[in-house]
């Protein structure tokens, strides 16, 4: 990644992120509940206390109104315990209710009669199915996000579990992160929008996030693909809407470290190469980091922080431009003038005209020596393949030449926020390079050297 890219990447998340991350509409969800008695009559003016389950926290305090509504939108992704109170009847706490990005969660709350102060919890009164709005997707949380597996980690290959969204297979033996073009009810991959915390992070030349930074999997909280019907509020094309939230800290202090491999020695080979008698090609990708947060300050009166690392090194002889598999006329093992002519111009078979002799820069070129090929080929620059040389029926024989240069690929991601109170960073940091292995080129035939002419097969009439 160039110096721009990166520049632009820390500018995102940093600048245009710092006190914004909790007003974005597109990155919250939203509570919505009735609170009753046992006889099914609403009740007015109950106290609300929505406390976030991550930091123990109070996020909002509110009552419901005269039908005994109670409703609380722009909440952070989470999980929340619900405290409802109200003179005459027992404060009763509902734990472990879900917010999911974009969505409202509905729920009804009962409220027994009290005489005497009581607490009362009850585990769920939520309702499963989404009734506030008709926006089509599927939210997928960060537990189902790092179970599933994923070749290279790269969460877009999840997208397509929501109904109306295709894509491509996604080819795992490519160095890199892996392109995923998503194509939701039909349309262009360029026609989605994506955002990260609300913050809309694709590119703005092709609607993708080829040049963007791509969270990993661990540092996900939520993501989810809204295919139709939703909101203003989310994104700017008339596609897929894919909204993912970053994790934060929590009261308590937590981490996890991992590292994801794969290696030559567990693959089976091509069928097609194993056929030919080829060996299996180089294959191999250590994918590791780990993830830190926790309060800053004695009870958590600075916020919270989350730090994340992600390093991936990858090698591998199948990836394009690493693998090459074609046809490639059958040369002979010795290369002196003679079998070269006897061989292509001078034999019974031959077609064309009769030819005395060869191109000096040409015959140096056919013996010229390189280990370019790992060896193969016979040590030739231009290899010797399996097959009859010369013609056969007067058409010229090839031969298949199938050989892997392994390619190196080497990511490094790192992100970190910090969140309090109504004020929220966020920096997103990712370093990437790719290539070829050098190759081992050393020709031990000296070549003439030849002003403004090409290496060619000289034919005289």
């Amino acid at each position: 990644m160039s110096f721009g890219r990166r520049l632009a990447s820390i500018v995102l998340f940093s600048v245009c992120s710092v006190g914004l991350m909790r007003a974005q509409g597109g990155a919250t969800g939203a509570i919505n509940g009735t609170v009753q008695d046992a006889s099914g009559g609403v009740i007015a003016g109950a106290k609300v206390n929505i406390v976030s389950e991550g930091t123990s926290e109070s996020v909002r305090q509110l009552t419901t109104d005269s039908s005994g509504h109670f409703t609380v939108p722009l909440l952070p992704v989470g999980t929340y315990s619900i405290e409802l109170s109200a003179p005459g009847f027992a404060t009763t706490k509902f734990p472990h209710i879900t917010v999911n990005i974009t969505e409202t969660t509905r729920m009804s709350a009962v409220l027994k009669p009290s005489t005497v102060q009581e607490v009362v919890e009850v585990q769920s009164e939520v309702t499963p199915v989404d009734t506030t709005n008709a926006t089509t997707g599927e939210s997928l949380s960060n537990t189902t996000i790092t179970t599933l597996p994923l070749a290279t980690r790269n969460f877009q290959q999840l997208l397509t579990l929501s109904a109306g969204a295709s894509s491509d297979l996604n080819n795992a033996s490519q160095l890199g992160r892996g392109q995923v073009y998503i194509h939701v009810n039909g349309g262009r991959e360029d026609n989605n929008n994506y955002l990260i915390d609300g913050i809309s992070v694709a590119d703005f030349a092709f609607g993708e996030l080829t040049y963007t930074p791509l969270p990993n999997p661990d540092s996900i909280e939520e993501f989810k693909v809204s295919t139709s019907l939703y909101d203003a509020t989310q994104g700017r094309n008339g596609g897929g809407n894919i909204n993912a939230t970053l994790k934060s800290g929590t009261a308590s202090f937590h981490g996890s470290a991992w590292e994801y491999f794969r290696n030559t020695v567990l693959d089976a080979n091509d069928f097609f190469l194993n056929r030919a008698g080829d060996a299996r090609p180089v294959i191999k990708q250590n994918i590791f980091g780990g993830d830190f947060g926790g309060p800053v300050g004695p009870k958590a009166k600075l916020g919270y922080f989350y730090v994340n690392y992600q390093g991936t090194r990858q090698r591998s002889g199948d990836s394009p431009g690493t693998f090459i598999n074609t046809s490639i006329p059958v040369l002979p093992t010795a290369r002196d003038q003679t079998t070269l002519l006897n061989t292509f111009f001078n034999c019974a078979g031959c077609p064309g005209a009769k030819v005395p002799s060869i191109d000096p820069v040409a015959l140096a070129l056919l013996n010229a020596k390189g280990n370019q090929f790992g060896g193969g080929g016979g040590g030739w620059l231009l290899p010797t393949v399996p097959g009859t040389p010369g013609f056969t029926n007067g058409v010229l024989n090839y031969g298949p030449l199938i050989l892997t240069d392994p390619g190196i690929f080497r990511d490094d991601q790192f992100t970190a926020n910090w969140v309090a109170n109504f004020a929220a960073a966020r920096i997103v940091w990712r370093s990437a390079s790719s290539g070829l292995i050098p190759p081992h080129f050393s020709p031990s035939v000296p070549i003439p050297s030849v002003s403004r002419r090409a290496a060619r097969l000289h034919r005289t009439t």
